[in-house]
């Protein structure tokens, strides 16, 4: 399913901005963790992201209220 911006209703842009945000630095862990030779072989179900990445901490509020 494509999502188009003007679709997405506030808590919808909420959502797939973080997600945006997300598959950004995901893309960003894999260059900077192997190499392009690696990269070309690599079977991404075999990758787990850093579970840190999605964790909030004490001071982090997650509510979308």
């Amino acid at each position: 399913m494509t999502w188009d911006e003007k679709d997405l209703d506030e808590k919808g842009d909420l959502t797939f901005f973080i997600t945006r945000g997300i598959e950004c630095q995901w893309d960003l862990y894999l260059v900077n963790t192997y190499t392009f030779k690696q990269l070309k072989a690599l079977d991404l179900n075999t990758v787990s992201m850093p579970e840190d990445w999605l964790q909030a901490s004490e001071d982090e509020s997650w509510s979308m209220d």
